[in-house]
Protein backbone atom coordinates (compact mmCIF):
# COMPACT_ATOMS: atom_id res chain seq x y z
CA UNK A 1 0.00 0.00 0.00
CA UNK A 2 1.04 3.59 -0.54
CA UNK A 3 0.80 4.22 3.16
CA UNK A 4 3.71 1.76 3.66
CA UNK A 5 6.02 3.24 1.09
CA UNK A 6 8.01 5.61 3.26
CA UNK A 7 10.61 3.10 4.39
CA UNK A 8 12.39 1.90 1.21
CA UNK A 9 13.89 4.44 -1.17
CA UNK A 10 14.26 3.86 -4.89
CA UNK A 11 16.44 5.49 -7.49
CA UNK A 12 13.76 6.77 -9.81
CA UNK A 13 10.07 7.01 -10.51
CA UNK A 14 8.61 5.56 -13.66
CA UNK A 15 5.36 4.92 -15.37
CA UNK A 16 3.94 2.66 -18.08
CA UNK A 17 5.37 3.47 -21.46
CA UNK A 18 7.53 6.31 -20.09
CA UNK A 19 11.29 6.41 -19.59
CA UNK A 20 12.73 6.82 -16.14
CA UNK A 21 13.09 10.48 -15.29
CA UNK A 22 15.99 9.77 -12.93
CA UNK A 23 19.48 11.17 -13.00
CA UNK A 24 20.35 12.37 -16.44
CA UNK A 25 23.10 10.62 -18.37
CA UNK A 26 26.09 12.34 -19.92
CA UNK A 27 26.27 13.54 -23.50
CA UNK A 28 26.45 10.97 -26.31
CA UNK A 29 30.24 11.09 -26.40
CA UNK A 30 30.46 10.00 -22.75
CA UNK A 31 30.78 6.38 -23.82
CA UNK A 32 33.18 3.90 -22.15
CA UNK A 33 36.84 4.37 -23.01
CA UNK A 34 37.03 0.90 -24.56
CA UNK A 35 34.19 1.76 -26.93
CA UNK A 36 35.84 5.03 -27.89
CA UNK A 37 39.13 3.24 -28.46
CA UNK A 38 37.45 0.65 -30.66
CA UNK A 39 35.72 3.35 -32.69
CA UNK A 40 39.02 5.16 -33.19
CA UNK A 41 40.69 1.91 -34.24
CA UNK A 42 37.97 1.25 -36.80
CA UNK A 43 38.36 4.71 -38.32
CA UNK A 44 42.15 4.44 -38.40
CA UNK A 45 42.03 1.02 -40.03
CA UNK A 46 39.54 2.17 -42.66
CA UNK A 47 41.67 5.21 -43.45
CA UNK A 48 45.17 3.72 -43.32
CA UNK A 49 44.29 0.18 -44.41
CA UNK A 50 45.54 -3.13 -43.02
CA UNK A 51 48.11 -4.37 -45.51
CA UNK A 52 49.14 -7.30 -43.28
CA UNK A 53 45.51 -8.44 -42.89
CA UNK A 54 45.66 -8.22 -39.12
CA UNK A 55 43.64 -6.18 -36.64
CA UNK A 56 44.47 -5.26 -33.05
CA UNK A 57 43.87 -8.21 -30.74
CA UNK A 58 40.34 -7.28 -29.60
CA UNK A 59 39.11 -6.51 -33.11
CA UNK A 60 40.81 -9.63 -34.47
CA UNK A 61 38.97 -11.82 -31.97
CA UNK A 62 35.67 -10.10 -32.76
CA UNK A 63 36.27 -10.51 -36.49
CA UNK A 64 36.78 -14.25 -36.18
CA UNK A 65 33.77 -14.57 -33.89
CA UNK A 66 31.44 -12.54 -36.10
CA UNK A 67 32.46 -14.34 -39.29
CA UNK A 68 32.37 -17.77 -37.66
CA UNK A 69 28.93 -18.74 -38.92
CA UNK A 70 29.61 -17.80 -42.52
CA UNK A 71 32.91 -19.71 -42.35
CA UNK A 72 31.04 -22.73 -41.05
CA UNK A 73 28.72 -22.64 -44.03
CA UNK A 74 31.67 -22.25 -46.41
CA UNK A 75 33.53 -25.17 -44.84
CA UNK A 76 30.40 -27.33 -45.11
CA UNK A 77 30.12 -26.62 -48.83
CA UNK A 78 33.88 -27.06 -49.28
CA UNK A 79 33.74 -30.46 -47.54
CA UNK A 80 31.30 -31.76 -50.12
CA UNK A 81 33.33 -30.13 -52.89
CA UNK A 82 36.53 -31.77 -51.64
CA UNK A 83 34.78 -35.14 -51.47
CA UNK A 84 33.65 -34.86 -55.09
CA UNK A 85 37.00 -33.54 -56.27
CA UNK A 86 39.05 -36.21 -54.54
CA UNK A 87 36.60 -38.95 -55.45
CA UNK A 88 36.79 -37.86 -59.08
CA UNK A 89 40.60 -37.81 -58.89
CA UNK A 90 40.51 -41.60 -58.84
CA UNK A 91 39.94 -41.48 -62.60
CA UNK A 92 43.22 -39.57 -63.02
CA UNK A 93 44.92 -41.99 -60.60
CA UNK A 94 43.80 -44.94 -62.68
CA UNK A 95 45.20 -43.31 -65.81
CA UNK A 96 48.43 -41.83 -64.42
CA UNK A 97 49.50 -44.18 -61.61
CA UNK A 98 47.64 -47.47 -62.22
CA UNK A 99 50.22 -49.40 -60.17
CA UNK A 100 49.10 -47.40 -57.10
CA UNK A 101 45.39 -47.40 -57.79
CA UNK A 102 44.54 -49.62 -54.81
CA UNK A 103 46.48 -47.31 -52.52
CA UNK A 104 44.71 -44.32 -54.11
CA UNK A 105 41.30 -45.81 -53.33
CA UNK A 106 42.34 -46.52 -49.74
CA UNK A 107 43.88 -43.10 -49.18
CA UNK A 108 41.25 -41.00 -50.91
CA UNK A 109 38.06 -42.90 -50.04
CA UNK A 110 39.17 -44.63 -46.86
CA UNK A 111 41.22 -41.86 -45.26
CA UNK A 112 40.82 -38.39 -46.75
CA UNK A 113 37.07 -38.17 -47.34
CA UNK A 114 36.08 -39.65 -43.92
CA UNK A 115 38.65 -37.38 -42.26
CA UNK A 116 37.10 -34.36 -43.99
CA UNK A 117 33.59 -35.19 -42.81
CA UNK A 118 34.73 -35.98 -39.27
CA UNK A 119 36.68 -32.73 -39.23
CA UNK A 120 33.60 -30.88 -40.44
CA UNK A 121 31.47 -32.34 -37.65
CA UNK A 122 34.09 -31.40 -35.08
CA UNK A 123 34.43 -27.82 -36.31
CA UNK A 124 30.65 -27.35 -36.21
CA UNK A 125 30.22 -28.54 -32.64
CA UNK A 126 33.53 -28.01 -30.87
CA UNK A 127 36.16 -26.03 -32.76
CA UNK A 128 36.96 -22.38 -32.15
CA UNK A 129 37.29 -19.99 -35.09
CA UNK A 130 41.08 -20.32 -35.19
CA UNK A 131 40.93 -24.11 -34.79
CA UNK A 132 38.63 -24.19 -37.81
CA UNK A 133 41.23 -22.35 -39.90
CA UNK A 134 43.94 -24.78 -38.87
CA UNK A 135 41.61 -27.65 -39.70
CA UNK A 136 41.31 -26.31 -43.25
CA UNK A 137 45.10 -25.99 -43.43
CA UNK A 138 45.78 -29.57 -42.32
CA UNK A 139 43.09 -30.91 -44.67
CA UNK A 140 44.98 -29.27 -47.54
CA UNK A 141 48.30 -30.66 -46.23
CA UNK A 142 46.79 -34.15 -46.07
CA UNK A 143 45.52 -33.87 -49.66
CA UNK A 144 48.99 -32.76 -50.78
CA UNK A 145 50.77 -35.58 -48.93
CA UNK A 146 48.43 -38.17 -50.47
CA UNK A 147 49.27 -36.88 -53.96
CA UNK A 148 53.01 -36.88 -53.20
CA UNK A 149 52.86 -40.45 -51.83
CA UNK A 150 51.04 -41.78 -54.88
CA UNK A 151 53.26 -40.02 -57.41
CA UNK A 152 56.65 -40.58 -55.79
CA UNK A 153 56.01 -44.24 -54.99
CA UNK A 154 54.75 -45.10 -58.48
CA UNK A 155 56.97 -46.57 -61.16
CA UNK A 156 54.80 -45.31 -64.00
CA UNK A 157 56.45 -42.82 -66.40
CA UNK A 158 53.56 -40.37 -65.99
CA UNK A 159 53.85 -40.35 -62.21
CA UNK A 160 56.19 -37.37 -61.81
CA UNK A 161 54.32 -35.12 -64.27
CA UNK A 162 51.17 -36.09 -62.36
CA UNK A 163 52.77 -34.43 -59.33
CA UNK A 164 51.74 -31.08 -60.77
CA UNK A 165 48.13 -31.95 -59.84
CA UNK A 166 48.87 -30.46 -56.43
CA UNK A 167 48.01 -27.17 -58.14
CA UNK A 168 44.38 -28.24 -57.66
CA UNK A 169 44.96 -28.23 -53.90
CA UNK A 170 46.35 -24.70 -54.18
CA UNK A 171 43.39 -23.46 -56.21
CA UNK A 172 40.80 -25.21 -54.06
CA UNK A 173 42.28 -24.03 -50.76
CA UNK A 174 42.94 -20.45 -51.78
CA UNK A 175 39.96 -19.65 -53.99
CA UNK A 176 37.18 -22.06 -52.99
CA UNK A 177 37.72 -22.55 -49.25
CA UNK A 178 39.24 -19.05 -49.07
CA UNK A 179 41.84 -20.02 -46.52
CA UNK A 180 43.11 -17.10 -44.44
CA UNK A 181 45.89 -15.42 -46.40
CA UNK A 182 48.89 -16.09 -44.19
CA UNK A 183 47.93 -19.73 -43.80
CA UNK A 184 47.54 -19.89 -47.56
CA UNK A 185 51.04 -18.45 -47.97
CA UNK A 186 52.43 -21.11 -45.64
CA UNK A 187 50.54 -23.86 -47.46
CA UNK A 188 51.64 -22.75 -50.93
CA UNK A 189 55.26 -22.37 -49.86
CA UNK A 190 55.25 -25.90 -48.40
CA UNK A 191 53.63 -27.31 -51.54
CA UNK A 192 56.14 -25.61 -53.84
CA UNK A 193 59.07 -26.77 -51.68
CA UNK A 194 57.66 -30.30 -51.64
CA UNK A 195 57.25 -30.26 -55.40
CA UNK A 196 60.82 -29.04 -55.92
CA UNK A 197 62.21 -31.62 -53.48
CA UNK A 198 60.28 -34.42 -55.16
CA UNK A 199 61.62 -33.49 -58.56
CA UNK A 200 65.16 -33.02 -57.23
CA UNK A 201 65.38 -36.38 -55.49
CA UNK A 202 63.47 -38.36 -58.11
CA UNK A 203 65.65 -40.42 -60.40
CA UNK A 204 65.40 -39.80 -64.13
CA UNK A 205 62.95 -36.93 -63.71
CA UNK A 206 61.82 -35.59 -67.13
CA UNK A 207 63.10 -32.05 -66.58
CA UNK A 208 61.70 -30.84 -69.90
CA UNK A 209 58.26 -31.54 -68.40
CA UNK A 210 58.88 -30.88 -64.71
CA UNK A 211 60.40 -27.40 -65.08
CA UNK A 212 57.38 -26.00 -66.97
CA UNK A 213 55.11 -27.89 -64.56
CA UNK A 214 56.92 -26.24 -61.65
CA UNK A 215 56.51 -22.82 -63.25
CA UNK A 216 52.81 -23.51 -63.75
CA UNK A 217 52.51 -24.51 -60.07
CA UNK A 218 54.39 -21.39 -58.95
CA UNK A 219 52.23 -19.15 -61.17
CA UNK A 220 49.08 -20.85 -59.93
CA UNK A 221 50.15 -20.33 -56.32
CA UNK A 222 50.98 -16.66 -56.99
CA UNK A 223 47.69 -15.85 -58.69
CA UNK A 224 45.72 -17.87 -56.14
CA UNK A 225 47.39 -15.96 -53.31
CA UNK A 226 46.54 -12.67 -54.98
CA UNK A 227 42.89 -13.75 -55.14
CA UNK A 228 43.04 -15.01 -51.55
CA UNK A 229 44.52 -11.72 -50.35
CA UNK A 230 41.86 -9.67 -52.15
CA UNK A 231 39.01 -11.81 -50.86
CA UNK A 232 40.15 -11.58 -47.23
CA UNK A 233 40.93 -7.87 -47.49
CA UNK A 234 37.44 -7.18 -48.85
CA UNK A 235 35.87 -9.39 -46.17
CA UNK A 236 37.73 -7.56 -43.42
CA UNK A 237 36.91 -4.16 -44.87
CA UNK A 238 33.22 -4.99 -45.21
CA UNK A 239 33.22 -6.23 -41.62
CA UNK A 240 34.80 -2.98 -40.43
CA UNK A 241 32.24 -0.94 -42.36
CA UNK A 242 29.43 -3.00 -40.86
CA UNK A 243 30.96 -2.61 -37.41
CA UNK A 244 31.21 1.15 -37.85
CA UNK A 245 27.60 1.31 -38.99
CA UNK A 246 26.49 -0.67 -35.94
CA UNK A 247 28.54 1.59 -33.68
CA UNK A 248 27.08 4.73 -35.24
CA UNK A 249 23.57 3.30 -35.00
CA UNK A 250 24.07 2.41 -31.35
CA UNK A 251 25.50 5.86 -30.60
CA UNK A 252 22.53 7.45 -32.35
CA UNK A 253 20.09 5.33 -30.36
CA UNK A 254 21.82 6.26 -27.12
CA UNK A 255 21.80 9.93 -28.08
CA UNK A 256 18.09 9.74 -28.93
CA UNK A 257 17.36 8.02 -25.62
CA UNK A 258 19.29 10.67 -23.73
CA UNK A 259 17.55 13.45 -25.63
CA UNK A 260 14.19 11.84 -24.90
CA UNK A 261 15.14 11.53 -21.22
CA UNK A 262 16.25 15.15 -21.14
CA UNK A 263 13.08 16.28 -22.88
CA UNK A 264 11.02 14.45 -20.24
CA UNK A 265 13.08 15.46 -17.20
CA UNK A 266 13.40 18.67 -15.28
CA UNK A 267 17.04 19.69 -15.58
CA UNK A 268 17.18 21.24 -12.11
CA UNK A 269 15.47 18.62 -9.98
CA UNK A 270 15.97 15.55 -12.19
CA UNK A 271 12.39 14.39 -11.76
CA UNK A 272 9.79 14.29 -14.52
CA UNK A 273 8.89 17.58 -16.16
CA UNK A 274 5.43 18.86 -17.10
CA UNK A 275 5.52 17.18 -20.51
CA UNK A 276 6.28 13.79 -18.98
CA UNK A 277 3.59 14.32 -16.36
CA UNK A 278 0.97 15.11 -19.01
CA UNK A 279 1.80 11.95 -21.02
CA UNK A 280 1.93 9.76 -17.94
CA UNK A 281 -1.26 11.19 -16.50
CA UNK A 282 -3.09 10.55 -19.79
CA UNK A 283 -2.02 6.89 -19.71
CA UNK A 284 -2.95 6.42 -16.07
CA UNK A 285 -6.36 8.02 -16.61
CA UNK A 286 -7.11 5.91 -19.67
CA UNK A 287 -6.18 2.71 -17.83
CA UNK A 288 -8.30 3.69 -14.82
CA UNK A 289 -11.28 4.28 -17.11
CA UNK A 290 -10.89 0.72 -18.38
CA UNK A 291 -10.29 -1.13 -15.11
CA UNK A 292 -12.25 1.10 -12.70
CA UNK A 293 -9.29 1.88 -10.45
CA UNK A 294 -8.83 5.12 -8.53
CA UNK A 295 -6.37 7.88 -9.37
CA UNK A 296 -4.98 10.19 -6.69
CA UNK A 297 -2.93 13.34 -7.05
CA UNK A 298 -0.77 15.15 -4.53
CA UNK A 299 0.22 18.79 -5.09
CA UNK A 300 3.33 19.74 -3.10
CA UNK A 301 4.47 23.32 -2.49
CA UNK A 302 7.63 24.43 -0.66
CA UNK A 303 6.51 26.79 2.11
CA UNK A 304 7.72 30.39 1.88
CA UNK A 305 10.11 29.55 -0.89
CA UNK A 306 10.41 33.18 -2.05
CA UNK A 307 11.56 34.15 1.42
CA UNK A 308 14.11 31.34 1.30
CA UNK A 309 15.47 32.61 -2.03
CA UNK A 310 15.61 36.18 -0.76
CA UNK A 311 17.57 35.20 2.34
CA UNK A 312 19.87 32.42 1.09
CA UNK A 313 20.12 33.26 -2.60
CA UNK A 314 18.87 31.55 -5.74
CA UNK A 315 21.66 28.90 -5.94
CA UNK A 316 20.73 27.73 -2.45
CA UNK A 317 17.07 27.83 -3.48
CA UNK A 318 17.81 25.63 -6.47
CA UNK A 319 19.63 23.21 -4.20
CA UNK A 320 16.65 23.06 -1.83
CA UNK A 321 14.24 22.36 -4.69
CA UNK A 322 16.44 19.51 -5.86
CA UNK A 323 16.67 18.19 -2.30
CA UNK A 324 12.89 18.25 -1.86
CA UNK A 325 12.43 16.52 -5.23
CA UNK A 326 14.86 13.74 -4.30
CA UNK A 327 13.15 13.27 -0.95
CA UNK A 328 9.78 12.87 -2.65
CA UNK A 329 11.21 10.51 -5.21
CA UNK A 330 12.96 8.29 -2.68
CA UNK A 331 9.80 7.96 -0.61
CA UNK A 332 7.81 6.52 -3.53
CA UNK A 333 8.80 2.98 -4.39
CA UNK A 334 5.99 1.77 -6.67
CA UNK A 335 6.81 1.79 -10.39
CA UNK A 336 3.27 2.96 -11.17
CA UNK A 337 3.71 6.30 -9.34
CA UNK A 338 5.32 9.49 -10.58
CA UNK A 339 6.87 12.64 -9.14
CA UNK A 340 7.02 15.64 -11.48
CA UNK A 341 7.89 19.30 -11.18
CA UNK A 342 4.70 21.18 -11.90
CA UNK A 343 6.18 24.65 -11.95
CA UNK A 344 8.26 26.93 -9.75
CA UNK A 345 8.43 25.41 -6.27
CA UNK A 346 5.44 23.10 -6.89
CA UNK A 347 5.58 19.34 -7.48
CA UNK A 348 2.80 16.97 -8.41
CA UNK A 349 2.60 13.29 -7.54
CA UNK A 350 0.49 10.70 -9.38
CA UNK A 351 -0.59 7.69 -7.32
CA UNK A 352 -2.21 4.94 -9.38
CA UNK A 353 -4.87 2.65 -7.96
CA UNK A 354 -4.91 4.62 -4.69
CA UNK A 355 -7.95 5.76 -2.67
CA UNK A 356 -7.95 9.18 -1.03
CA UNK A 357 -7.39 7.89 2.50
CA UNK A 358 -4.20 6.13 1.49
CA UNK A 359 -3.07 9.12 -0.58
CA UNK A 360 -3.50 11.40 2.45
CA UNK A 361 -1.43 9.01 4.56
CA UNK A 362 1.27 8.96 1.89
CA UNK A 363 1.22 12.76 1.69
CA UNK A 364 1.72 13.01 5.45
CA UNK A 365 4.73 10.72 5.23
CA UNK A 366 6.18 12.86 2.46
CA UNK A 367 5.62 16.04 4.49
CA UNK A 368 7.32 14.57 7.54
CA UNK A 369 10.23 13.31 5.45
CA UNK A 370 10.93 16.82 4.12
CA UNK A 371 10.72 18.38 7.56
CA UNK A 372 12.90 15.64 9.04
CA UNK A 373 15.84 16.80 6.96
CA UNK A 374 15.95 19.85 9.24
CA UNK A 375 17.20 22.30 6.63
CA UNK A 376 17.28 25.77 8.20
CA UNK A 377 14.76 28.32 6.89
CA UNK A 378 14.83 31.57 8.85
CA UNK A 379 12.24 33.14 6.58
CA UNK A 380 9.55 30.55 7.32
CA UNK A 381 6.62 31.61 9.50
CA UNK A 382 5.62 28.04 10.41
CA UNK A 383 8.89 26.29 11.23
CA UNK A 384 12.59 26.85 11.63
CA UNK A 385 13.15 24.38 8.83
CA UNK A 386 12.15 23.88 5.19
CA UNK A 387 8.64 22.40 5.05
CA UNK A 388 6.02 21.64 2.43
CA UNK A 389 2.26 21.96 2.15
CA UNK A 390 0.44 19.17 0.32
CA UNK A 391 -3.00 19.00 -1.22
CA UNK A 392 -4.59 15.63 -2.01
CA UNK A 393 -7.43 14.68 -4.35
CA UNK A 394 -8.76 11.40 -5.71
CA UNK A 395 -11.38 10.14 -8.14
CA UNK A 396 -12.47 7.07 -10.03
CA UNK A 397 -12.47 8.03 -13.75
CA UNK A 398 -14.89 5.23 -14.62
CA UNK A 399 -17.65 7.02 -12.69
CA UNK A 400 -17.49 9.97 -15.08
CA UNK A 401 -17.91 12.46 -12.22
CA UNK A 402 -14.58 14.14 -12.83
CA UNK A 403 -12.23 14.92 -15.69
CA UNK A 404 -8.45 14.88 -15.84
CA UNK A 405 -8.31 18.64 -15.58
CA UNK A 406 -11.00 18.58 -12.96
CA UNK A 407 -8.89 16.38 -10.69
CA UNK A 408 -5.93 18.75 -11.12
CA UNK A 409 -8.20 21.65 -10.18
CA UNK A 410 -9.37 19.76 -7.08
CA UNK A 411 -5.83 19.02 -5.90
CA UNK A 412 -4.82 22.62 -6.56
CA UNK A 413 -7.73 23.79 -4.41
CA UNK A 414 -6.69 21.34 -1.70
CA UNK A 415 -3.17 22.77 -1.74
CA UNK A 416 -4.63 26.27 -1.43
CA UNK A 417 -6.63 25.10 1.62
CA UNK A 418 -3.50 23.59 3.19
CA UNK A 419 -1.58 26.83 2.74
CA UNK A 420 -4.49 28.96 3.99
CA UNK A 421 -4.86 26.73 7.05
CA UNK A 422 -1.31 27.49 8.14
CA UNK A 423 1.03 25.56 5.78
CA UNK A 424 3.22 22.59 6.66
CA UNK A 425 0.18 20.34 6.51
CA UNK A 426 -1.81 18.02 4.25
CA UNK A 427 -5.31 18.90 3.09
CA UNK A 428 -7.80 16.77 1.12
CA UNK A 429 -10.02 18.36 -1.52
CA UNK A 430 -13.30 19.79 -0.10
CA UNK A 431 -15.54 17.51 -2.20
CA UNK A 432 -13.72 14.32 -1.18
CA UNK A 433 -13.67 15.39 2.48
CA UNK A 434 -17.45 15.79 2.51
CA UNK A 435 -17.78 12.41 0.84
Amino acid sequence: MIGEMAEQPVEGVSGPGCPLPGALGGPPDDMPNSTQATSRQIEELLQSGFALLRFPALLEDNFHRDTSRSRQRLVRSATWGAALLFGGSLIADWLMVPDRFDEAVALRLGLYIPACFLGHLWQVHHATARQREWLIFFAAILATVITFVLCLSSKEPEALPYLSSVALVVLFSNAVVRMRFWMAVLLDVLICIGFAAGVFFASEAPMAIMVPAGLVLLSTATFALMACYTLERDERQNWLLHLRERSLTKSLEQANQQLDTISRSDLLTQVANRRHFDDFYDQVWARAERDGSEVSLLMVDVDYFKAYNDHYGHPAGDERLNQVAQTLKRRLRRPGDLVARFGGEEFIVVLTGTPLSVAIEAAERLRLAVEARRVAHVGSQVSAYVTVSIGAASTRPQWGTSSKQGLITQVDEALYKAKKAGRNRVWPSPDERRA
